[in-house]
């Protein structure tokens, strides 16, 4: 399979942006920058994220971990870059704490979570977590990923 026609064709597929982290904002959190992200199931309340086994948060990953998954909006470019390793910002600035959860500071809603299962899939594990609790800001419009560039939501209608 061609690498790069497989990338093409995926990154076709428009996608939200997350930052799934794990930790206590008063001393060490770990979070990566994921578009790999879905809803699982309704009953239970069940999401998944993706994860490349190089990533530090991986290393800390284990059935009960507390993760959360913060979706960002259109305005969170250079956080979704920080947590990509592109750019450096004061990382413990960028959480608030939610029922000791780190949770990023405006984003567009948040789930907070507990790791459920960890599944080998190629080159990555997928992560299925139960939803513990989670939030919406319906003020804000998200940040998307469409063929290799952030992109910003209009309402148009078609």
């Amino acid at each position: 399979m061609d690498a790069k026609k497989l990338r093409q064709v995926a990154g076709g597929f428009a996608t939200g942006i997350t930052i799934v982290s794990s930790g206590d904002i008063t001393s060490e959190v770990r979070a990566m920058t994921a578009n790999s992200f879905l809803s699982v199931s309704l009953d239970p309340p069940l999401v998944l994220f993706s994860v490349d086994t190089r990533t530090k948060l991986f290393e800390t990953l284990e059935k009960g971990k507390k993760i959360t998954i913060s979706i960002l909006s259109e305005k969170q470019e250079e956080i979704s870059n920080h947590f990509a390793g592109k750019n450096h910002l004061d990382h413990h600035a960028l959480f608030e704490s939610i029922k000791n959860y780190p949770v990023i500071k405006d984003a567009l809603g948040y789930y907070l979570t507990e790791v459920d299962q960890i599944i080998p899939a190629g080159d990555h594990y997928l992560v299925l977590c139960n939803v513990k609790d989670l939030q919406r800001n319906e003020d804000v419009n998200p940040l998307m990923y469409y063929s290799g560039k952030y992109r910003t939501y209009t309402n148009t209608l078609i």
